[in-house]
Parts: C-alpha cells; structure tokens; sequence
C-alpha cells in the first residue's frame, strides 16, 4: 500500500486561494496516479491532496514492493517537478510525503459494489502512518516493506518512530534510491548445479577460442537462474573475459528499447559517462562509421547531442542501418566477451527484435551469450539457430538436505525443522533460502547462517511474503 499526500495544503490555500488550490490539487494527484499506473499499481482513492494505491491487487505481483519503491520515488520526482513550477508561479512551497507498507488486506468491491474496488485492513492503516512520518520530500517504509526489497534498494539507517494508535515506537526506514543490482544478498555455497556450470565453463573456453555460443538457461522462478548467471560471470571473469550484462524487468517490459539500450551501453563502454564523453568514446570506436548511423546509435543510447538533429528515419529502416553497425563491431572484435541477458520473459518487443538481430552473428565472434527465462518464454530469443539449452532442475532430495544444512546448521534443535523446510520447498534453492531468512527474522532461529538454534515451534514455518508472491503471481499472471 501506498499513500502520498501535499505538506501542509492548507497553508498552500490560504495563500492562493480555493480555485488555485484545486487546479495544483489536480494536476499533483494526476502526476502521481499517472506514475502509479506506469509501475503497475492501481490507484485505490483519491484523498483530496493526495492518492492511496495498491500494489499486487487486483493482479498479484511477485515484486510489488520494488515496484511500490520505484513509484514513491516516481512520485517524488514529479511533485519535485510541479513545485518548481509553482514556487515560479505561486510563491509557494509545495511538497508530499509518501509511505509505504506490506502486508496482507482484504481487496475487493465493498458494499455490493458502490464504493468502487479498494483494501481494507490494519496494513492500510500502517501505510497511511507510514506517510504521516515521512520528512517532507521523502519516502518512509514499514520494517515489512523494507525486508521484501532488501538488496533491491537503498535505505537509510532504522529509526523508531512514534505513530498514531501505537503505544511503542515502531521501527522505519526512509527509502533513499533504488539500485541495478537486485541480488546483494550473499550467498549460500552452490549445490547441485556442477553438470550446468562445468558445461557452461566448456562452452565459454570454445568461445573464447572463436567459437561463439548462446545459451539459454531456463527455469522457473527461484530455481536459480540468476546464480547460475553469476557464477557464470565469475568463470569468465576468472578467464579474463569482459562482462556485460542487462536486466529485463516486470515493470520495464512496456519500455521500447529498455534490455537493449542497456547491453549496447555496457557493451560499448558508454555506461556512467556524460553525453559528450559516451559521443567521443563512440566516434573512436565507430571511426568509419557513416556520420548518421552514428547520429542514430547516439539516439538509441540516450547521448544524442541536443544541438545534432537526428536522421528521421523510420522504423525498420533505422534498425537495419543500426543492425548492420553493431554487428559489423561485434565481427571486428577481438577479445573474448560474456553477455549477460537476465529474465528475458519481461523483455520488451522492441530489444527482442534487435537483441535477435544482434545475436545473429555471435557464432562468428570470441562471444557467450547467457540468456535466462522462465518456461512459458517462447519469444524470439529461444528461436536463435545453434543455440544451446540447459533446463534448471529441481533439487534432488539429497540436495535439498544439502542446501537446507548449509542455511541451518547441525544442532539437534533444527533437525526436524530441516524436514519442514525441505517438504515445503520442494526442491527450489530460493525457496528454502527465503524460509529460512524469514524464520531468522521472525526469531523463530536465532543465531547465525549455518549455525542456528530453533527458538520456536516447527508449525511456526510458513510461507513468508516474498514467496507468496512469487506463488501467487504465477497463478494469477498480470
């Protein structure tokens, strides 16, 4: 849940009055809905000066939380936005607070219908109190929010704050930024994936010596993936191999050229720099270039120079000149590269279309192409002649024990509690992982990974929240 609401209204329209109020009323909660939307969340009601949302219904979301983060933060910059156009205007200061909180609500359509969808439930409230603490300008999360994007975001240090209708102070977070990279969490040694990773490792080295590959490893969600993704990019960083890797994102797969524009700038060295540092790097890089085609890459890669007009070329057109350059710069190249392109099933059609123009050349290069998808993917980029397949499987039950020991520890306290895990996770890494964490949150053990001590009952194992989304979003698909 969400809640965003202007600081001080009223002072706002004591001093501009009703009908001004309204108009800046209007177009803030417009801004802000119209971010909620793009993020997929659904905008419950609107509270005069601010809108309620909801992430994960009426469509369950498996990374709702993250997805809530990004709109607060979208929401901000968009009140930041406004602001300044009414201080220009107005003379007044214009700011929101926006809060956050996780948890289980009852959604639906309330008195048969009239009221409209929305949630109910003390987590609503909790959001709500979230706001109501949040600095002017700022994000504040819930401890529950907080744990489901640990790793996925940046937070600033815990801090107890007083709320309404609670006697103690409750723990918080203010949300600074998000962060690229999802998966900070340290982890847990591998098991069971040798035969993947000693295939992978083979078909790199036969990459590296000019026979280039493209693999996809696919699996559903929590089967590993991702691991297997980075323990890829360890091999080959341990080989000396160059990196480049793009994410494709729920959130992000409305977004034209999203997963592409982000492998090209890893790929071309462009990532962190300023316009006219990524435009000189590509003139050297594309020395015999044609001047439009490069005005075009610029483009595509956000470092276009505002003063260059681009070539107005259209669609297919643009991509066959912008196909031909990059492909001729993957031929020309001599050192052996890893390209990493993580949860296709989210990508764009756009990048997809390009990705598969791109790769098309990728046998004729020192090149590795790691794409990870889930099962129901059959797009373009599973459909790539000469590429290899590695399917994840579950663990075995040995595994599984394997994992879950690692993750718990030997006491005699856990041993039975290892069973639990074991049964409820069904052979997935993640899975287990999770449970375990949740358990260790909840102080049902206590201590640390691999040495825990069950300070609880076993029937205290459930499914915790990050896992219920995952479960729910693949019986319930947006």
């Amino acid at each position: 849940m969400l809640f965003a609401d202007a600081v001080h209204s009223m002072d706002i329209a004591a001093a501009v009055g009703p009908e001004r109020l309204r108009e800046i009323m209007g177009e803030l909660v417009e801004r802000a809905a119209a971010v909620v939307q793009r993020f997929g969340g659904t905008v419950d009601k609107f509270t005069g000066d601010g809108i309620m949302a909801v992430f994960g219904a009426p469509v369950a979301l498996e990374d709702h939380a993250f997805r809530a983060c990004l709109a607060a933060l979208g929401i901000q910059d968009e009140a930041r936005r406004l602001a300044s156009e009414v201080s220009h205007r107005d003379g007044v200061d214009l700011r929101m607070r926006v809060g956050l909180n996780s948890g289980q609500v009852i959604a639906g359509e309330i008195g048969s219908g009239a009221l409209g969808y929305t949630a109910i439930g003390e987590q609503v409230g909790m959001a709500q109190r979230m706001e109501s603490v949040a600095p002017a300008g700022g994000v504040m999360l819930s401890e529950s929010t907080a744990r489901l994007v640990q790793g996925a975001v940046v937070l600033a240090e815990p801090e107890m704050v007083h709320i309404k209708g609670a006697s103690d102070p409750v723990p918080a977070r203010r949300l600074i930024a998000t962060t690229r990279d999802q998966n900070t969490r340290s982890d847990p040694r591998l098991v069971g994936r040798t035969w993947e990773l000693n295939t992978i490792a083979a078909i790199l080295d036969e990459a590296i010596g000019g026979a280039g590959c493209i693999i996809g490893v696919l699996g559903p969600p929590g089967i590993g993936k991702s691991r297997i993704a980075r323990e890829a990019a360890a091999i080959a960083d341990g080989r000396g191999v160059q990196v480049f890797t793009t994410y494709c994102e729920s959130h992000t797969s409305g977004i034209p050229f999203h997963a592409v524009t982000g492998l090209l700038r890893a790929g071309l060295g462009v990532e962190g720099l300023d316009g006219e540092a990524a435009r000189a790097g590509l003139r050297i890089r594309f020395a015999d270039a044609d001047p439009e085609d490069l005005l075009l890459l610029n483009d595509l890669l956000g470092v276009a120079d505002p003063e260059a007009e681009v070539p107005n070329i259209e669609g297919d057109a643009r991509r066959r000149r912008l196909t031909v350059l990059v492909n001729a710069a993957s031929l020309s190249r001599r050192e052996p590269v890893l390209y990493v392109i993580e949860d296709a099933h989210w990508i764009d059609e756009v990048s997809e279309s390009m990705l598969a123009d791109f790769l098309a050349v990728i046998r004729q290069t020192p090149s590795m192409v790691l794409i990870t998808y889930r099962p129901e993917y059959r797009g373009a980029l599973t459909a790539i002649p000469g590429a290899q397949t590695i399917a994840l499987r579950p663990l075995s039950t040995t595994q599984t024990a394997t994992l879950i020991g690692e993750l718990l520890g030997t006491d005699a306290s856990v041993h039975g509690l290892a069973g639990v895990i074991a049964e409820r996770a069904s052979g997935n890494p993640f899975f287990a992982a999770e449970i375990v964490r949740d358990l260790a949150e909840r102080g049902a053990v206590r201590g640390a990974r691999g040495s825990y001590l069950l300070h609880g009952d076993v029937a205290d194992t459930t499914v915790p929240a990050t896992l219920q989304a995952v479960i729910a979003a693949r019986v319930d698909p947006p």
